[in-house]
Parts: structure tokens; sequence; C-alpha cells
């Protein structure tokens, strides 16, 4: 697996380095560490200071590590070199700081929904020994089911048991069809012998204070998520930003969904 972390010298990205570090001696393969520069002319300096960074880690450039500066803009050019570069994964730091969770958030997300790698977004919380429970959530959408592959690929990599978790729907209809999205990630989960347990929520709160709650409860190591907009303005679609941001800063596996029918096996690199 090839793993692009994005980095602008904050203790923030300094973490999400870490994670991807430690994800990489379960997955092996390579990381490139990048960060993008508003000038041209300043490449040469911050290239000096990135390998800096990597060498007082002991990462030296090779085969398994590449830093690289570009020059242009964080919501465009991340996601242009994963997909130029053929990054499997993004590990990407986010604030979490009280009172920007929502801005910050936004922020992450428009980076996220520039392209079709799917993310690790973390927080300023070091990576966890292990990973034993994935938090899935699954709604009336055929589009948040679409992580399940790549949740499925951390959970056989770890030995972890992935969490299904959705509400319950009182419209018989309503019911069905979530069923039906639920059923398709159990045959998915039962295919690849991997635990999974089915919650529903109880409705009271939103849905992603709700998951946030249970992932508290179960001692959720992650948090796997489709995010995928049917509004007009997806700033207002704060799921996805509540989750990221949440307060037990549990990292996120997030994938920006493509619209069911659209999709063309651009996740075709997956093996679990």
């Amino acid at each position: 697996m090839k793993i692009l972390v994005p980095f602008d010298f904050t203790p923030i990205t300094r973490t999400a380095l870490a994670h991807a570090l430690s994800l990489r001696k379960i997955f092996g393969g390579s990381i490139e560490v990048l960060h993008i520069a508003s000038k041209k002319s300043q490449e040469a300096r911050l290239l000096e200071d990135l390998r800096k960074e990597t060498d007082a880690l002991g990462l030296a450039e090779g085969q398994d590590v590449v830093v690289k500066v570009r020059t242009g803009d964080i919501f465009k050019d991340i996601t242009k070199e994963a997909e130029e570069g053929n990054a499997q994964l993004l590990v990407m730091g986010t604030h979490g700081a009280k009172g920007l969770q929502k801005v910050l958030g936004s922020k992450a997300i428009k980076v996220i929904t520039s392209g079709n790698t799917p993310f690790i977004v973390t927080q300023s919380k070091g990576p966890s020994e292990s990973i034993r429970n994935i938090v899935m959530p699954v709604d009336l959408t055929k589009e948040s089911a679409q992580i399940v592959n790549f949740a499925a690929l951390m959970a056989k990599r770890f030995d972890a048991k992935i969490h299904v978790v959705h509400k319950n729907e009182k419209d018989e209809w309503l019911q069905k069809k979530l069923q039906s999205n639920v059923k398709y990630v159990r045959n998915v989960l039962a295919k690849e012998g991997i635990a999974g347990q089915v919650q529903v929520l109880p409705g009271k709160a939103s849905f992603a204070k709700e998951c946030i709650a249970y992932g508290a409860e179960c001692g959720a190591d992650l948090f796997a998520v489709a995010h995928f907009s049917e509004s007009i303005l997806p700033q207002f679609d704060t799921f996805s930003q509540e989750m990221i941001t949440n307060p037990g800063q549990l990292p996120v596996l997030i994938l920006n969904a493509e619209p069911v029918g659209s999709v063309k096996g651009q996740y075709s690199f997956l093996t679990v």
C-alpha cells in the first residue's frame, strides 16, 4: 500500500505521519510525505525543511519513503498528487478544537471531496497499538455502504470486529430500504470471514452523536464513514464533519462516495 501524508510542519500533521507509519507496519508498502507550497520559489527551501523532519524520525529518503513539495492549492492538489502517484490511502490531520469544529471539519471535507482516494483523518491523538473495534454507520442511502470494502480491509489486517450501526426507521418502506443496505454489508463481512455486529441506535440525538457515543461504549478504535451529500450545498451536511472532529479523537476512515450507478470500479485495487 502506498500512503500519502499531507504535511505542513504542525503537530497535527506530525501525528498524522505517526498514524501512517503505524499503518505501514501492518500493510507494508511506502509513504510519501507531501507539502503544498503557495509559491514556486519556496519549493527548494521547503523540501530541505521536509527532509530534516523525516531525517529526524529516522526516515531516510529512498524506495519506501518519498518527500515532495508541490506548488498549488491544498483543496485540489493533495488528491491530484494521490491520483497521479497511485496512492491507495491518504492520512491527513485535522484540528478538533472547540468552537472551530464546523469550520475545520468543512476544510477537511473540502479536501476529501476533491477526489476518490480514501482518507484516514486524524486529530492530535497518536495511533493505537492495534485496531480491535471499527464502527461503521449505515443509513438509507446505498452510498453509505460503499465504505464496507475499506473497513473490511482494515478489519482483516487487524483482526478487528466491525460494528454496523444504524437508526431505527418506523416507516415500513424505509425500514426495508435500510435493512437492504445492512444485509449487503453483512454479506460482505460474512464472505470475508470478518466478525460483525449490528446495533440499532436509540434515535434520540443526531446520528453522528449517537455513533460517537456508541463508539465510546464499545471501545472503538476507528470509525469508517462514507461521505455522501444529497444536498445542493454540501457544507450543510454536518454528519461527516462531526465524525472527523469526534471528541474522543478517534481516527476516521472516510471515503467520498460515488452516486450509486456511476461507480466504475475505481476501487478495484482493494484486496481484503
